[in-house]
């Protein structure tokens, strides 16, 4: 999976479950546009167009996104978002912990494995993601 799209697809679970937007710059920069119960997404992958639907809405959350076909079923128990996503290349157990209102930790493990901080103020975050043996830094706004 391209590193745009990993964000956008295990990476940034809150975004996810709020159906919120977000612009993101980084090694691939990307857009999040919520459209009411779908999203859109615009990155540097391929292909750069995706959709995600919202099918269920809190407490447990499920969406599904296309391409490729990824369903993902999640909840947020207490301080921490989990969700496993299935795909066709396999399973994936996404999460993220927070530590306090701007800082948590985030990550995958499955077929994909990274591990990743995220620092937020206000609107704007920053994350550092190691992801196949390499760092890579991003920045970005949730809106």
């Amino acid at each position: 999976m391209e590193l745009a799209a990993f964000l956008w697809a295990l990476g940034d679970l809150p975004a996810a479950m709020a159906g919120t937007g977000e612009l993101s710059l980084g090694p691939q920069p990307w857009a999040l546009i919520p459209l009411g119960p779908l999203q859109v997404f615009l990155g540097a992958t391929d292909p750069p167009f995706a959709l995600r639907v919202q099918v269920l809405d809190g407490p447990w959350f499920a969406w599904l996104d296309l391409p490729p076909p990824r369903f993902v079923l999640g909840r947020a128990p207490g301080y921490a978002l989990v969700a496993v996503a299935r795909e066709p290349a396999g399973v994936n157990l996404a999460w993220e912990i927070t530590a306090s209102p701007s800082l948590s930790m985030f990550g995958s493990l499955g077929f994909e494995l990274a591990c990743g901080v995220r620092v937020r103020w206000r609107g704007m975050w920053g994350a550092a993601l190691v992801r196949g043996g390499g760092l890579t830094l991003w920045a970005g706004h949730s809106f």
